[in-house]
């Protein structure tokens, strides 16, 4: 439906949204993707609603018609690409404010990108029909843009409110149901067709929730944190084994701290296989199997939600008394919540709600502010470059830059699988693309 080929440039990136006071909705019916980006850099996608042809469509009719080569069953609805005629990669790419719902196949996904920002979009019911083993939002096999560094953020998925996606037809690869996730990190450690991603990704303050995979999870990759994030009731999907709701498999050099992981009953809750130098801790379990890794400070007990549910309803802010208020690590990376409401310096909240958040229109994602972030500053073009320590941070954990991963300065270890003592610092901040401005379909680029 919309294809983007021409690129904008450092600190003018072309924006494509919503003209003031008009709500246009971008509906795929036989195309592979509602928008994608292909081969582009320095573009922003903002605040569009982007829905598929699933009410169209049936599941018989998907088991009977949904193979390779054909759209109508297997339509994306956001896809950031290579271009494969050029060669060009597409990075610099922001995502963020959408309403992103029933496509058949992938919800929001990146694949041989790079310096990519998913932030404050509401992504549900994808990937129903399709036979190429979607998900929600996922990202694929990443490619270094001018260089990477595992100390520097370099794609960012924060405050995303994601439910409903699940993969119901085989996958044409394996002939097997597969994904479905809500959010899935996927082969950063390169395999025989792309090199390994030398980046670092952040996954934080999203909810994900009635997927038919995991709500997040990072399979075959590394340098990534996984951060308070709240996954409640996936692996919904009878079709497969059960995925667990927040989990690293297969993975290296992956964080895993002040999640809540609310499962469902015989559910695995988190996984062990594979990893090396996993770190999980300071995460609260119930409803499922007892993890298979335990942290010091991991707790197994009911979170107490507002309002836990699958439904329209569901409220995922906590209650007074809940396990996870004041009890988790401060993490300097993330410094909102969901709603982007600021976090405490002291002794943080797991999850992704802050306590006494106020409560929002559970159709959307946050409108991500802050998460680490600010604009690039004077001298440096956005999306610049690397992110270090600050004092503040350091001081928020007891002054130990060089593992950054005690709370409040306790000597007390982390629950690792497979590896010993992490050496990447806590204390990290963000930088954020600046944002120009744009209408629908247009392109309008700011001037220095």
């Amino acid at each position: 439906m919309l294809t983007v080929k021409r690129s904008g440039r450092p600190g003018a990136p072309i924006t494509f949204t919503a003209h003031p006071g008009h709500s246009p909705v971008i509906h795929p019916v036989r195309a592979w993707n509602g928008i994608s980006v292909n081969g582009a850099s320095y573009i922003t996608i903002k605040n569009l609603d982007v829905k598929g042809n699933n009410a169209a469509l049936t599941l018989a009719g998907a088991e009977r018609g949904s193979k390779k080569g054909d759209p109508t069953f297997n339509t994306n609805s956001i896809s950031i690409e290579q271009n494969r005629t050029t060669g060009d990669m597409s990075h610099h790419v922001e995502v963020t404010g959408n309403q992103v719902h029933d496509c058949a196949g992938g919800g929001i996904s990146a694949i041989d990108a790079d310096h990519v920002t998913i932030a404050g979009n509401h992504v549900h019911s994808n990937s129903w029909y399709t036979v190429y083993a979607t998900s929600g939002i996922s990202v694929l096999t990443p490619r270094d843009i001018g260089g990477g560094n595992s100390r520097t953020y370099k794609i960012r998925i924060t405050g995303n409110r994601v439910h409903d996606n699940e993969t119901k037809i085989k996958w044409e690869k394996c002939r097997c149901y597969s994904d479905g996730n809500g959010i899935i990190i996927d082969t950063l450690k390169g395999d025989s067709d792309h090199p390994a991603y030398g980046g670092r990704t952040l996954v934080a303050d999203n909810i994900s929730y009635d997927n038919g995979g995991s709500g997040i999870h990072s399979y075959k990759s590394r340098h990534v944190d996984i951060v308070h994030n709240t996954a409640y009731m996936n692996g919904r999907s009878s079709r497969m084994d059960s995925y667990a709701n927040v989990f690293a498999n297969d993975s290296t050099d992956v964080r895993l701290l002040n999640n809540i992981a609310y499962g469902r009953p015989d559910q695995p809750s988190n996984s062990k296989s594979r990893n090396t130098d996993v770190t999980y801790d300071y995460n609260v379990y119930f409803g499922g199997k007892a993890p298979e890794v335990k942290g010091t400070h991991d707790i197994v007990a009911e979170p107490k939600f507002v309002n836990a549910s699958t439904g329209a309803t569901a409220d995922f802010r906590l209650r007074q008394g809940s396990p996870a208020i004041g009890s988790g690590v401060p993490f300097a990376a993330v410094t909102t919540d969901f709603t982007g409401a600021r976090r405490s310096g002291g002794a943080t909240d797991r999850g992704a709600y802050s306590f006494g958040a106020e409560t929002i229109d559970a159709s959307q994602g946050h409108s991500d502010a802050g998460h680490g972030q600010s604009s690039a500053p004077a001298g440096k073009s956005a999306g610049g470059s690397a992110i270090g320590s600050t004092p503040a941070a350091d001081a928020s954990t007891g002054g130990n830059s060089d593992s950054g991963l005690n709370a409040n300065g306790a000597g007390d270890p982390l629950a690792e699988t497979g590896g010993s003592d992490p050496t990447i610092p806590l204390a990290m901040a963000a930088a954020v693309l600046s944002v120009g401005g744009g209408l629908v379909f247009a392109a309008r680029r700011k001037r220095p």
